[in-house]
Parts: structure tokens; C-alpha cells; sequence
């Protein structure tokens, strides 16, 4: 009997060491996200969706028909999903989410996200109660990652290869980039998510033989660095806007269709983030939202700011770059990228009365921005 007594315990303690590494894994690395056969992952980003319960149907006809027509490995929310500054209350809150989310959930398609400075603006609901709303998904791969590291949402979703093997071909990193700072402006990523990128670089990086896995960071607010990467021109030069007093334009090293409508709007603070990312050589490009206007890739330091467009018609926005950006993976080739945006003509040109929806709702939204910059207020209460 006592020989049995002291197997079980054996077992039970060999049992109990092995289920925190089980228990471990985050939502994302139990999905084991996979390049396929033919070597291809695609990622679909919708941007600033920001809407209330009622979802306007052009906008959830377009991003309906923009997963059916694309049909993404993956989709990531990259924050102001919701307008939580229009949203009564909490419950109106969940309903919000739950507009979008029952269009994607259909479709199996594992689903990512970040949140924005609109998400909890108000106080309606806070990201923590949203982020349970999302977890009632199952094809929800995000987490609330715990009070140890700043903000809701910080993560990363690793793709591993189209064999078994177990390899990690390629990473890409979730940031909350916060809603405001407490001394005005919007908020940032902070040092506690920054020394998390640090150590998981470099875990990803010892895992792979010492060499840094490609990646891409998504999140909501656009870094500082943007001001230092566009061209400071004199005021009247075609395509600049003006920001701090001075007057930008996109550079030459702009990729081909990058097109800036508004400032972008950071932080005015800047705890390091963009430098963290040039020191860890994984990061290939940060790609943002929040700036509805904006559709831009713009290379610096050796990563590429990519700003998307909006996806919704219920905020600001400019027809000429309202859109879905897409980015294709190779895992071949897992060091470079290719990205699009595909626009709600192209999937509804041949549809007269949807065009007529489009088009009613753009110049509604259009109306927006040139208000907003001709007299700078309305970007930073809708952006």
C-alpha cells in the first residue's frame, strides 16, 4: 500500500510540474496560427470601425464582404472599434462590439485586437469588461494579459510553419496604445509593455536559433518618430499639413498611393517605444490607426510606419483612402511583406444602391474632415 501511496504522489507531482507549461500558453499561442500549404498567410486589418450598436450597414456590409472576398488567415481590430464616446452605457457598449463581432465569428477566422483611445472613452465600459465581451468569441485569439504590464491587450501572435516542426516563421506584436495621458493629449505605449517586447524578443529570438523572428506591431496611436520620418517643408508646398507649427509632407521614400489627409496625432510623450523596436532588429513595420485620413507607409530607421486608413462610415474619414488594409506573408521569404488596401468600390461597383449608400455616407463623413481640418478641433474629438 505504501508503495502505491508513493507511485500516486510521484505521478500527481510529475502531473502538477507539467501543467503550468500547459496552462501557460496564451490564447494566441494555443491556436497555433499556421503559414499555408502553399507558404502564405494574409492578415486583414480593420481600422477604427467606431460605431455604437446600431453598426451603419455600409460598414458591415463592407467588412462582411471584404473577409468573404479576401478570406484572411487572420483579423486584427486595431482599436477605436467601438465609439464608447456615443454609447450610453455599458450595455450599449457590448452591443457595439457584438455588431461586429457576429459578422466575423461565422467565418472561423481567428480574430486579434487592440484597443484605441475611443474604446472606453466616456467611461461607459472599461477595456477590461470589453475584452471579456471579445472572449465570449471563440474565434477570439486575444487577452487581457494582467495588472503587471500597462493598459489591456498587449500581446503577440506567433505563425509557425506550414509543417510541424514547431518553428516560429514569423511574429507579430499587439500594443495598447492607451487613450489619453493623464496630463492631456493621447496616450502611448509605456515602459512595462516595452521591457515585455524586450524579454519576449528575445525569448522568440534564443528560440530561434539566436536569430530575430520578422515581425509586425499593430497598434491604435501612431509614435512620435512620424514627424522625424516626413519632410519638413515650407508652408503652401503641395500635400503638406501642418502640425506644432510647422508643415510636413510625406517623403519621397513614401511607397507608391501612401496618402496623408490630416496630422498624424501622437503622443506628446515619448518613453522609447519606436527605439526599443529599431534595437530589437525583428520589427519590419508598425502599423497604426487613428488618424482616419492618413494611408501611408513611410520607411525609417528600418522600419516602416504604415498608417490604415478607416474601414467605418460612421466617423471622419476621406473617400480617396477609406479602406481595408491587407498584408500577404511569405514564408519564404518571412523578412519582407506586401500590403494593399482594398476600398468598398471594388467590392460593390457593380451594386448601384450599395454605391448609393457609399456615397451618401462618405460625403457625410468627407463633410467631417474637411471641417475638422479647416478648423482643427473635430480630428482629435472623433480621431
Amino acid at each position: 500500500m505504501k508503495k502505491f501511496t508513493a507511485i500516486m504522489m510521484t505521478v500527481i507531482m510529475l502531473v502538477c510540474a507539467f501543467m503550468p507549461s500547459v496552462s501557460a500558453l496564451t490564447p494566441a499561442e494555443e491556436a497555433k496560427l499556421q503559414f499555408n500549404e502553399d507558404g502564405t498567410f494574409k492578415i486583414l486589418v480593420l481600422a477604427d470601425i467606431q460605431d455604437d450598436a446600431m453598426l451603419l450597414s455600409v460598414t458591415a456590409n463592407f467588412i462582411d464582404a471584404a473577409v468573404a472576398s479576401e478570406q484572411p488567415d487572420l483579423i486584427i481590430l486595431l482599436g477605436d472599434n467601438i465609439a464608447g464616446h456615443i454609447t450610453p452605457n455599458a450595455d450599449r457598449s457590448a452591443k457595439a462590439i457584438r455588431a461586429f463581432m457576429d459578422i466575423l465569428e461565422p467565418y472561423g477566422i481567428p480574430v486579434a485586437a487592440v484597443f484605441g483611445n475611443h474604446d472606453d472613452d466616456g467611461g461607459r465600459m472599461s477595456k477590461e469588461d470589453q475584452m471579456k465581451v471579445y472572449e465570449e468569441y471563440s474565434c477570439f485569439i486575444g487577452m487581457d494579459e494582467g495588472e503587471e504590464i500597462y493598459g489591456v491587450g498587449t500581446y503577440n501572435v506567433p505563425i509557425f510553419s506550414s509543417t510541424d516542426d514547431g518553428d516560429i516563421v514569423f511574429n507579430c506584436w499587439l500594443f495598447d496604445s492607451g487613450s489619453y495621458d493623464e496630463n492631456g493629449g493621447y496616450d502611448r505605449v509605456r515602459p512595462s509593455q516595452i521591457e515585455w517586447y524586450k524579454a519576449k524578443s528575445a525569448e522568440l529570438k534564443a528560440a530561434n536559433g539566436g536569430e530575430a523572428v520578422p515581425s509586425l506591431a499593430f497598434q491604435h496611436i501612431i509614435v512620435p518618430e512620424i514627424f522625424e520620418a516626413l519632410d519638413e517643408v515650407e508652408m503652401g508646398t503641395p500635400g503638406a499639413i501642418s502640425k506644432y507649427g510647422k508643415f510636413y509632407a510625406l517623403p519621397e521614400t513614401a511607397a507608391e498611393g501612401s496618402f496623408m489627409g490630416e496630422p498624424p496625432c501622437p503622443s506628446a510623450v515619448n518613453d522609447g517605444e519606436f527605439d526599443a523596436l529599431v534595437e530589437g532588429g525583428d520589427v519590419l513595420g508598425m502599423v497604426f490607426g487613428h488618424d482616419h485620413s492618413n494611408s501611408f507607409i513611410v520607411p525609417y530607421k528600418g522600419i516602416d510606419l504604415i498608417n490604415s486608413p478607416t474601414c467605418g462610415f460612421q466617423s471622419y474619414g476621406m473617400s480617396e483612402v477609406r479602406g481595408i488594409r491587407v498584408f500577404t506573408l511569405d514564408e519564404s521569404d518571412p523578412a519582407s511583406y506586401e500590403t494593399y488596401i482594398v476600398k468598398y468600390p471594388e467590392l460593390f461597383g457593380d451594386d448601384p444602391i450599395a454605391m448609393l449608400m457609399h456615397d451618401f455616407f462618405a460625403f457625410i463623413s468627407n463633410f467631417v474632415a474637411v471641417f475638422s481640418a479647416m478648423f482643427g478641433s473635430l480630428s482629435g474629438m472623433f480621431g
